[in-house]
């Protein structure tokens, strides 16, 4: 099948040049009498023939120089041509090369990743001259290397050549679309992509939309026709074990005091796997190790890791099992923030003539659960005031203020602890008899958009014991309480609640769109937004499914609510074993509000937001594993009225430094690899079989030649070169035809 550039044509319109040249210059003949004319007439009528033989040949010529030019331009070529005497038409390629985690597994020699460079590399060596080509990273996102196709073919062999490997998941559509979205504009006779990826089912999770866009591309005619190339770099791997999760379980992270991480080990493959020793380092220093007996194929098992963290500051806590052929899952790292102590202001709404009869007198032996010999030691230090000092009260001096069954709150005491939250402080809410839930709705709902839900009517009979509720048995979501999704932890559900407020989730809030969501087995936030804040939501429910407890974020600090008291006025709650958990972990989030986001999955974007006196400063930002000379410089901006530090480039999984040089300040965040990538079952051979009737489809081998594979497949011989020689040739002879006609005769 023959192929040719349909617009270009219109030039052999100029065929019509010389003809009309000829025309105009007809020799016209002026009428003379002359006596010796009857001899020069026997002359000319013994000529003329000769003569205008000599001029149609030249017309001829010129006319059919003009039309073979035309066609040159339209770069004719013959498709179905397999052979390329003339050489074959320039192609414009896409090289989608999987830069994914799972291309860093190993055969013992060289991983996937270095494979596929090789190949992508002589992808680049297999286009003939004169081609462009583009490059595209695929993981989860199209990342363009080189966006544009390029004639610098060097170029194109030096990134390939230097494309890093990411921690990031796999997701091959996006960059097949975005690898077509290139081609369509192209000029080229010839468009071709080459993919070069592992086969990882879980990469071609949209297979079904792959195979119809590739199927489309390769049945364009024209122009438009995509021919697609597959290169499957597998190994069969059937054995992989990978730290799937890493949590802080016992919710606050006290300087010198024991703390408890639970490690989660996943078994990818498909045998048995016994004895694997998970060990904890932290700031690369053995601290723990533990002993899994044998997880099952497809299984996962949770093991506790116990430490203390010596110094104040951030620290490095990582979970690591004994290397394999895939080594980005082996381990798994948190960043903790060890903290000194915790001061806790305790508002006391019903103070009681005894100490027992107090409203915060469980709430302070909770906070607190030493005998009192040791509570001067311990790192939690409460003290407890009633409503009527909250006016003179320096609300700064504390990490969290918590209000008993405090009746309502005077104009300034709210603007006070407005301030107070935003900076960074903790707000925990606990009603009872004497709150006024219509002052704290205005007050902190309406007025100020503190509180995550408003203060309904009171249900329930304190005064009875046969009717009650308890809290939800399972599908414990949030950070707080994810910790009883292990039954070994004990259980919320034994707790009766006799009476409660109806707690109502207030809406989101313009800042609060978008929001960060927390994975309970991993410890990772994802952020959904460039800068987004949380939401108000739900903690915890009762077995009605009504909420129990409910939080919501406020700048830098956080505001938590329970449906019930902190005594025992209207539930057990107090003198369950659970409460103390519970409440250290709500403790916890409440400080650590602005540390949340310091464990963020691969991919994802770090933003921390910051103090008015951190604004426009520069901020050094070294990542894991690079050179003292690669560090990135990022600027804290102001963004929805607050200063913010973000960082997008989380593409590698480890523990990334943050310094600011004025004030002096070290932050440290925490990229964790997706679960899903380690995973390495492959697509299935029936569906490879179908991937070929859409893409000309080869497995990896050491004796592969992409070239010969390629130009096997390759077709289409462009023939304007030599048809330029022609004309020229042509020109050649029109030039010597006409000097010889026009000698004298």
């Amino acid at each position: 099948m023959s192929f040719l550039n349909p617009f270009m044509l219109f030039g052999a319109g100029a065929i019509a040049v010389p003809i009309v040249i000829h025309l105009l210059n007809r020799r016209r003949f002026q009428r003379v009498v002359w006596a010796a004319m009857r001899f020069v007439k026997v002359s000319t009528e013994k000529n003329q023939r000769r003569m205008l033989v000599e001029d149609m040949i030249l017309l001829a010529i010129r006319c059919l120089m003009l039309a073979l030019l035309a066609l040159a331009v339209a770069r004719p070529a013959m498709r179905s041509s397999s052979h390329d005497v003339f050489g074959q038409s320039k192609v414009s390629a896409v090289i989608i090369l999987d830069n994914s985690a799972s291309m860093g597994v190993s055969d013992g020699v060289q991983t996937r990743f270095d494979k596929a460079r090789k190949v992508a590399e002589q992808a680049v060596d297999a286009l003939p001259s004169g081609s462009a080509a583009a490059v595209i990273l695929a993981s989860d996102i199209a990342k363009e290397v080189i966006k544009e196709p390029t004639h610098d073919l060097n170029l194109a062999r030096k990134t390939v050549r230097e494309a890093p490997l990411s921690d990031r998941a796999t997701d091959l559509f996006p960059s097949i679309e975005k690898a077509l979205e290139t081609l369509k504009n192209r000029s080229a006779i010839r468009k071709e992509i080459y993919l070069i990826t592992d086969g990882q089912l879980a990469g071609w999770r949209q297979l079904g939309d792959i195979q119809k866009t590739l199927k489309k591309a390769k049945d364009q005619t024209g122009e438009q026709q995509v021919a697609t190339h597959l290169v499957l770099i597998s190994d069969a791997e059937e054995r992989n074990l990978g730290v799937s999760g890493l949590v802080l379980s016992s919710g606050l992270a006290p300087l010198n005091r024991p703390l408890r991480f639970e490690a989660q080990v996943a078994n990818y493959g498909k045998q048995e796997v016994k004895d694997i020793k998970v060990s904890l380092l932290v700031d690369g220093t053995s601290a723990d190790e533990v002993v899994i007996p044998s997880i099952p194929p497809g299984g996962t098992r949770s093991v506790p890791l116990n430490t203390k963290l010596r110094t104040e500051g951030w620290h490095n806590v990582t979970a690591r099992i004994p290397a394999d052929r895939f080594p980005s899952d082996d381990s798994r790292t948190l960043a903790v923030r060890a903290i000194r102590e915790i001061r806790v202001l305790m508002v006391d709404g019903e103070p009681g003539n005894e100490p027992r009869e107090a409203e915060t007198f469980f709430l302070g032996h909770a906070l607190v659960p030493v005998p009192a010999e040791e509570a001067e030691k311990y790192y939690v230090k409460t003290s407890t005031i009633t409503p009527a000092d909250l006016g003179g009260t320096r609300f700064d001096d504390f990490d969290t203020v918590v209000l008993a069954n405090v009746a309502d709150l005077s104009n300034d005491t709210a603007n006070g602890l407005e301030s107070f939250v935003k900076r960074g402080g903790g707000l925990l809410i606990f009603p009872g008899a004497k709150l006024n839930a219509a002052s704290y709705n205005s007050q902190l709902g309406s007025a100020r958009k503190m509180l995550p839900a408003t203060f309904g009517e009171p249900r329930g009979d304190a005064g009875q014991e046969e009717k009650f509720l308890t809290f939800q048995t399972k599908g414990y979501d949030h950070p707080i309480v994810a910790l009883w999704n292990d039954a070994s932890a004990g259980t919320l559900a034994s707790t009766r609640t006799f009476r409660s407020f109806e707690l109502n989730l207030l809406p989101a809030a313009p800042d609060d769109l978008g929001g960060k969501s927390s994975n309970p087995t991993t410890g990772v936030t994802q952020t959904n937004k460039a800068v987004s804040f949380a939401a108000p939501k739900a903690i915890l429910r009762y077995s009605d499914g009504s909420i129990a407890m409910a939080e919501r974020a406020l700048g830098l600090g956080r505001v938590v609510m329970f449906a019930s008291t902190a005594d025992t006025a209207w539930n057990d709650l107090a003198v369950r074993p659970a409460f103390v958990p519970l409440l250290h972990r709500t403790l916890g989030t409440l400080i650590q509000r602005h540390d949340e986001g310091a464990n963020v999955r691969v991919g994802a974007q770090f933003a921390r937001r910051l103090t008015a006196d951190f604004l426009h400063k520069d901020a050094i930002v070294m990542a894991p594993g690079a050179a003292a000379n690669t560090r990135d410089l990022h600027r804290v901006e102001l963004v929805n009225g607050t200063p913010v530090l973000s960082y997008d480039a989380t593409d590698k999984a480890g523990i990334y430094e943050v310094s600011i040089a004025d004030p002096p300040t070290v932050i440290k965040f925490a990229v964790q690899p997706d679960p899903s990538e380690s995973n390495l079952s492959e697509l299935p051979v029936d569906e490879v079989t179908a991937l070929g009737q859409v893409a000309a489809v080869q497995r990896w081998n050491p004796t592969l030649n992409l070239r010969e594979w390629v130009e096997k497949a390759r077709v289409g011989a462009e023939y304007w070169l030599p048809i330029l020689i022609l004309v020229l040739a042509l020109a050649a002879l029109e030039t010597f035809l006409a000097q010889y006609f026009s000698r004298a005769k």
